[in-house]
């Protein structure tokens, strides 16, 4: 079963939920007629509310730890570069071209 995707913004979400929620609580009497039994709905409803909060406070830990991991790899690789292009210097100082392919070296002088 493909879950459908969401059109609504968490924050929408969150809000009309809240909303609903709050009102069908204060109108449970009218509410109940129409076949929703109140307590059950509305609880379940604000469970499902607390673990959506809980799981986006989550995801947006993760996304900022991810940016620092991002930052940090791309220091680690910018160093890789810089030393890779100062060795590949002093490998086409120190040895004759026909050399340069053991080292991985394809450029034409």
């Amino acid at each position: 079963m493909a879950n459908k995707p969401i059109r609504k913004s968490f924050s929408s979400i969150m809000l009309n939920s809240s909303l609903i929620s709050a009102t069908v609580k204060q109108n449970a009497n009218v509410i109940n007629r129409y076949g929703i039994d109140v307590p059950i709905f509305t609880t379940d409803l604000d469970t499902n509310i607390a673990k959506a909060k809980e799981l986006n406070q989550h995801q947006e830990r993760m996304k900022s730890e991810l940016k620092n991991i991002t930052l940090e790899l791309n220091n680690v690789l910018s160093n890789i570069e810089k030393q890779y292009a100062l060795c590949k210097k002093t490998v086409k100082l120190a040895e004759p071209q026909a050399k340069w392919v053991a080292y991985g070296i394809s450029d034409k002088k």
